[in-house]
């Protein structure tokens, strides 16, 4: 139930919107109005369209459709027309209270024509008659005759509409109540909201009928349910002549929700005098003083408590704002000591940065070194195996005399080439060991088009080589020519060759091989 007032409640704030949405369906008829003069079967029919749009929204717009509709149906010479027409007129004078005069345009019509429509809609229209005459008759016999009299026309409604009508439907629920027979009232009630509660005008209707059922069993919760429900229907069809909101914000009344109680009677107030409902407006003006007095007291007494509660939060905010100026001074030493301790932090970091590059570095030179020095003590043992060989070999010429062959051993430099080359090899392996993406990241320096490439069964080219021992950390020429017998001259002309085909500035060429593989 909170939910659902809460939906009625935000309807009863957007009923702008409805209300466009209503005044844009009327335009769209009085367009296709527009456009059918002339032909007076169509300006009947669309007469008939605005005066349905018009007669629970505005009373006054729908009693001049009501006399336009008559006109086009006595020209079309029409009698069926006149009869339908003449009854939307009494349909208007009974909403705006004009009870004598709807009874003496009805009694007034020739009943010679028996069509179902014009019979069903004639019976709706006595029986509505009765049942308004009977609300507000102050004799109790009086009240008793009009209330009979809106039985049997019930009981005539019931005879010629058809049973799978929303009407047929209400009408026998309401029956049934004034048998006194509200169980059966209650189902047929209930299977008609669930059957025909779809669109907003058949679920205000429905809703309204079991509201009245509930209301005759004493249940009223279920009351306040199906009237909130009707209501809701009401509203978003945009529908200003109603009873259901008034109905629910008496109940809201005695049950102490002054607040929305007075909404809701405001509201249906508001609409009775839009669309000039005398009759809804006379029965609101009713019970609006005793509500409105309600919530003056109501709103009084919050008044007093506000002022209370003023005096309670100066108090506070006293001691608020003291507590503000202590915190911020708390909040000013607080960010001083961050600051300071950000600082250091930034400090810290940076120190950390430091030790993970030095560590990094660290880690990679233990890896050289380490492989390097198994390098090195291999290569020493090779050497000292080859010695040896040597030393037996020229040992064992001597002894047998073959000096010559001896001498021709040693003038050849082929021994010394081949060794080089074993020596070169042996560095170009350990050195891609430990850095096998060299060759891809070095060129990835170079200008497009100059990438160096080691030939078929080389790994490394002289210039490769030569960078190759700078990544490692030895970057003077004259080292590296010592390191890797050439001349120095030759590791210039490498080194200027390289230079000029760089993408990068020469400046940062050593620092970008100093980078390249770089181990985690």
């Amino acid at each position: 139930m909170d939910s659902l007032l809460r939906e009625l409640d935000r309807a009863v704030s957007e009923r702008s919107f409805y209300l466009q949405k209503k005044e844009q369906l009327i335009a769209e008829i009085i367009k296709r109005l527009e456009n059918a003069e002339g032909n007076k079967e169509s300006e009947y029919r669309i007469y008939g369209e605005l005066f349905e749009a018009y007669k629970s929204f505005q009373m006054d717009s729908a009693l001049s459709v009501a006399n336009r509709r008559i006109d086009v149906a006595a020209r079309t010479g029409n009698s069926h027309y006149e009869i339908v027409a003449s009854m939307n007129l009494a349909e208007v004078m009974m909403g705006t209270g004009m009870y004598k005069e709807a009874f003496d345009l009805l009694n007034s019509q020739r009943r010679g024509i028996q069509l179902t429509d014009v019979l069903i809609y004639r019976y709706h229209l006595y029986h509505s008659l009765y049942v308004l005459m009977s609300g507000y008759s102050i004799s109790p016999a009086q009240k008793a005759l009009y209330r009979q009299y809106a039985v049997q026309y019930k009981d005539s409604i019931l005879s010629v509409l058809p049973e799978d009508l929303i009407g047929h439907q209400m009408v026998r629920t309401t029956r049934l109540l004034a048998e006194g027979r509200l169980d059966d009232a209650l189902n047929v009630g209930l299977d008609c909201f669930r059957r025909f509660g779809t669109g907003n005008q058949s679920v205000a209707m429905s809703a309204y009928t079991l509201a009245e059922v509930y209301e005759a069993m004493g249940n009223r919760e279920e009351e306040k349910r199906y009237l909130a429900i009707s209501a809701l229907g009401d509203l978003k069809g945009a529908v200003k002549e109603y009873i259901s909101l008034r109905a629910l914000a008496v109940i809201l009344y005695e049950e102490g929700d002054i607040a929305r109680a007075y909404d809701y009677t405001k509201c249906a107030m508001e609409d009775a005098i839009f669309c000039n409902a005398r009759l809804r407006a006379f029965e609101i003006s009713q019970m609006l003083p005793i509500i409105n007095e309600s919530y003056d007291v109501k709103m009084q007494t919050e008044k007093n408590r506000l002022a209370l509660l003023l005096v309670i939060i100066s108090l506070l905010s006293l001691f608020l704002i003291g507590a503000l100026i202590y915190i911020y001074k708390q909040l000013k030493a607080l960010s001083a000591a961050r600051k300071r301790l950000r600082q250091i932090n930034m400090d810290l970091a940076k120190i950390n940065d430091d030790l993970n590059s030095l560590n990094q570095e660290l880690s990679e030179s233990n890896l050289v070194k380490e492989e390097y020095i198994g390098y090195v003590f291999t290569m020493c043992s090779n050497y000292i195996d080859k010695l040896e060989d040597f030393r037996k070999k020229t040992n064992r010429k001597l002894r047998t005399g073959q000096v010559d062959e001896l001498l021709q051993m040693t003038n050849s430099s082929s021994f010394v080439s081949d060794e080089l080359k074993e020596f070169h090899r042996s560095f170009d392996t350990i050195f891609l060991k430990l850095y096998p993406s060299f060759v891809e990241e070095f060129n990835t320096l170079l200008l497009p088009g100059e990438a160096v490439f080691p030939k078929e069964g080389d790994l490394l080219t002289p210039e490769l080589r030569i960078f190759a021992l700078v990544r490692l950390g030895i970057s003077d020429s004259v080292k590296i020519a010592d390191f890797l017998h050439y001349s120095t001259q030759t590791v210039y002309n490498y080194r200027l060759k390289v230079r000029n085909k760089l993408r990068i500035p020469k400046e940062d060429f050593t620092v970008a091989v100093g980078r390249i593989g770089r181990l985690p």
